[in-house]
């Protein structure tokens, strides 16, 4: 029998245990949480509730009823929400109780925020869904919800060693969410397993999209390989990659090399491009009014995007429609793309590491997950990024996920950097 309040509590619990570690919080809504754990199990067996008994955060740029929607930005301090995001109110409709709000770099990117990466306290989570990445490592809560615009579901997913779920452009609704750009904002999710990713994913996908369902595994048959994204990794990142892609050789899938659209640097000067003026576009009143509020990386992109000319930003939307439809029709004969999700794994605090290998998925809409590969010789995650090749392609890419899954060796279940049995002095 499902237990909400039993798992509210629980996670409550471990949030005390090890938050002044992890710093993955904003706001923690304790009581609200304990109350609508208590609602949720008067429910119980009333009416459908496919996500009761699991806990959820919320990345700070999604509203959440009564709760604070900072976003990082100090003018925010005090903005409640009025209301849920389309989000929150499929959480609350599936039976989640939602914890409360995880921290995110302002306005989800660039500059780091205070959480530290639970596998090792003086690494970074990434960005920008820093804290969604980190409180599902830390075992706070099952679930958690991010947004990408570049790399900001898949990076910390990989950096924390847990499941990041990247779905197509538009599979559900933004509404409530602050955007940063409009074309290529999509809500991320964050889990320790496909199978909850792909429940999560139910849930919330907006009509007309497949659901996934059971999300039994799927062998692909084929597996391209972009090694040319690859070439970017270090020598510890493709050596697990490799290794991951013999055990699926090895489980029966062939592996060949994908045929690019396009040099890869010049995707990513195409996404460049499009996030600069976008988040421009989304932000220019503002900062113009508060120019001193924004932090210096996202002054520097707004103020970059606002110089960059039309004639420039509609080219590049140009290239974008022709390389993405290249790149489907280069691709139509694998399953399934893989590259590693991140060159590194985690790097320092000063920075979220780079989004190079997740922001041509971004640009091209497609869906994306990332794996935990296994640990890297200095004891930090490394995730496996599977690609859709297809545009909706979002339930077959959770199958074969589930498939891939199966074929990697677990991570601890404790992260090194909070296992109360490793004598460590970091974060204090």
């Amino acid at each position: 029998m499902i237990d909400a309040t039993s798992a509210t509590r629980s996670s409550l619990a471990e949030i005390q245990r090890t938050e002044p570690l992890v710093r993955a919080w904003v706001h923690v809504a304790a009581d609200t949480a304990l109350a609508q754990a208590t609602e949720i199990d008067d429910r119980a067996g009333k009416t459908p509730m496919p996500l009761a008994g699991l806990t959820v955060g919320v990345k700070d740029i999604v509203d959440v009823a009564g709760m604070p929607t900072m976003a990082g930005f100090e003018p925010f301090a005090n903005r409640i929400a009025e209301r849920d995001s389309a989000v929150a109110a499929g959480l609350r409709a599936a039976g989640a109780t939602i914890l409360g709000k995880t921290t995110t770099t302002q306005f989800a990117v660039a500059d780091p925020t205070v959480t530290r990466n639970p596998w090792n306290l003086e690494r970074s989570p990434a960005g920008s869904s820093s804290g969604s990445a980190a409180a599902v490592a830390a075992g706070h809560v099952d679930l958690a919800i991010g947004s990408q615009t570049a790399g900001s579901t898949l990076r910390p997913a990989a950096f924390c060693g847990v499941v990041g779920f990247k779905p197509s452009f538009g599979w559900t609704s933004r509404a409530g969410m602050i955007p940063l750009s409009d074309t290529l904002d999509t809500v991320g999710l964050f889990s320790r397993t496909v199978t909850h990713a792909a429940l999560l994913f139910d849930v919330l996908a907006a009509e007309g999209i497949e659901r996934a369902g059971e999300c039994e595994a799927e062998a692909p048959a084929r597996i391209g390989f972009w090694s040319d994204a690859a070439q970017l990794a270090t020598d510890d990142v493709a050596h697990l990659i490799e290794a991951a892609l013999t055990r699926a050789i090895q489980a029966g899938a062939v592996v060949e090399d994908a045929v690019p659209p396009a040099h890869y640097r010049d995707l990513l000067a195409i996404h460049h491009i499009t996030m600069l003026v976008d988040a421009a576009a989304a932000h220019e009143k503002q900062f113009r009014q508060r120019p001193e509020s924004y932090h210096p990386r996202v002054r520097s992109l707004i103020e970059t995007g606002m110089a960059i000319p039309a004639h420039a930003y509609v080219r590049a939307q140009i290239l974008r429609r022709e390389y993405r439809e290249k790149a489907l029709a280069n691709w139509a004969t694998v399953d399934v793309i893989a590259l590693p999700t991140a060159e590194t794994s985690a790097v320092g605090l000063e920075w979220t590491g780079s989004p190079a290998l997740q922001a041509v998925v971004t640009l091209f809409g497609l869906p994306a997950i990332s794996l935990p590969a296994g640990l890297s010789p200095d004891g930090l995650p490394v995730g496996i990024q599977l690609v859709a090749t297809t545009a909706l392609g979002n339930a077959r890419l959770l199958r074969i996920a589930r498939w891939m899954e199966a074929l990697l060796d677990p991570l601890p279940a404790i992260p090194t950097g909070i296992n109360p049995d490793i004598d460590t002095d970091a974060g204090h």
